[in-house]
């Protein structure tokens, strides 16, 4: 077999007789505007290419492994394969684009065509009980499968084996690897994330720029370490460094720099670093639009590493211009916001009780001049008018982003999600003390319509 690296997440595994394409993102501009590549990728001009796959692999629904944008140009008549869920919600999004979702059961091995077959797990192995664990917002009540939206897969050709680790935590994706080595003797090259998107440590507002440097280093070792942990469970002949590979775009791109997020030249230093005495463990360093084949363990073209100049000038010159896409809507007023958090209050309490989630952070919304409050007591929120009564909070954090996507925010998924503004680094925080309360964290998900 033989892999190319398209951008990010979005990689071409080629055999001699079919061709598997995986978590498609070739546009700019996902995450309401903010995220875009770097090298550009012109999809318009090698759509003959993309459309010359045999099926894709979708590891979960995340629009930097699933662009609507990137699929809206697709073959309808390119199946895609996904995990069987226990929430349909990727499943119904690929069907309202027109293609045959296939979904396929819990690390069962499917044959896509001749020597060449598939194999999906849940980041979690479909074991809530291990995702409540690790998260701490699973219905424990549900055992028909994963609550997770992380997946990895297994491909091979009955010969070579590629493991494609996507975005799995290593908490919950280390419950598979035991079904993994009992059924394949060897792995041949495993994709590994090497970093991580969110909006920490570069939306925090209590960290000044240094200190956004320090934290973001200690992010980046985190990550690391993660993607050394991955490597020494499953011993890959190659591994390859890949993932969460962004530009920030608009106004949002003065945080490029403080996001923690090494380059993948920095990552193959590192890790070459770490194996440089294994000779049983290598890299396959493939730079943007090239291959690499599994058997020769030979790159097909000469790697390039990224120009950081340049990078910083296109980003300057071209991504910094761009308008992000609540830019181009007019500013709400105070009260249709308020109004609209009165209702969406309801659906987050209701979730609450359902998970039976206790939080101890009173989380405030900086609207304007203005502040709501959402008590974690489960009472009514409030309009807080003077920021100093903020301070009786014993414990609080405050939520600021544009006002026109924070309208679309409250009116619910089918307008902007509060996990996709984070990521795209939309959201601003200050919290006090400076500590997450993940239940707090993943109950404001919920807070909308």
């Amino acid at each position: 077999m033989q892999i190319k690296l398209f951008r990010s997440s979005t990689v071409g595994i080629h055999s001699s007789n079919f061709k598997l394409l995986t978590d498609p993102w070739l546009t700019d501009g996902i995450y309401y505007g903010s995220w875009s590549h770097y090298p550009y990728y012109d999809l318009k001009k090698n759509l003959k290419e993309i459309n010359s796959y045999d099926a894709i692999y979708i590891s979960h629904i995340h629009e930097d492994h699933c662009d609507d944008k990137t699929l809206s140009l697709i073959r309808k008549d390119i199946p895609i394969y996904i995990h069987s869920f226990h929430i349909k919600f990727l499943k119904n999004k690929l069907e309202r684009l027109g293609f045959n979702v296939i979904e396929l059961e819990n690390g069962k091995r499917h044959a896509l065509a001749k020597d060449f077959n598939l194999r999906i797990y849940a980041a979690d192995n479909c074991d809530p009980d291990l995702c409540f664990k690790v998260w701490g917002c699973a219905d424990k009540n549900a055992k028909n499968g994963t609550q997770q939206v992380d997946t990895l897969a297994v491909i091979d050709n009955n010969q070579e084996v590629i493991v494609n680790l996507n975005d799995c935590p290593y908490e919950l994706a280390q419950s598979t690897f035991k079904s993994i080595l009992k059924n394949y003797e060897k792995i041949d090259l495993m994709l590994t994330g090497y970093c991580g998107a969110g909006p920490y440590p570069q939306c925090f507002e209590n960290y000044n720029s240094k200190e956004k440097i320090i934290a973001g280093e200690k992010k980046i070792k985190h990550y690391y370490d993660t993607a050394v942990s991955f490597i020494n469970s499953l011993k890959p002949k190659y591994y390859l460094p890949y993932a969460g590979t962004y530009t920030l775009t608009g106004k949002l791109s003065i945080l490029q720099d403080f996001r923690g997020n090494p380059s993948v030249d920095e990552a193959y230093e590192y890790l070459a670093k770490v194996y440089e005495n294994n000779n049983d463990i290598n890299e396959a360093k493939i730079s943007y639009d090239q291959t690499f084949d599994i058997k020769t363990g030979k790159n097909i073209n000469k790697y390039r590493k990224i120009d950081f100049e340049e990078h910083k000038k296109y980003t300057r010159e071209t991504l910094s211009k761009i308008k992000l896409e609540y830019e181009n809507y007019e500013f709400p007023k105070f009260e249709e916001l308020f109004e609209l958090s009165l209702k969406a209050h309801k659906k987050y309490l209701d979730k609450k009780l359902i998970n039976n989630v206790k939080i101890e952070t009173d989380t405030y919304l900086k609207v304007y001049d203005k502040f709501i409050k959402i008590p974690n007591n489960n009472e009514r929120i409030e309009i807080i008018d003077d920021d100093k009564e903020i301070s009786k909070s014993k414990r609080y954090i405050i939520y600021k982003t544009d006002p026109r996507l924070l309208k679309m925010l409250l009116m619910g998924p089918k307008y902007a999600h509060w996990g996709g503004a984070e990521g795209g680094s939309h959201v601003t925080y200050y919290r006090k003390p400076n500590i997450m309360e993940s239940a707090s964290v993943m109950s404001m998900l919920h807070f909308h319509l």
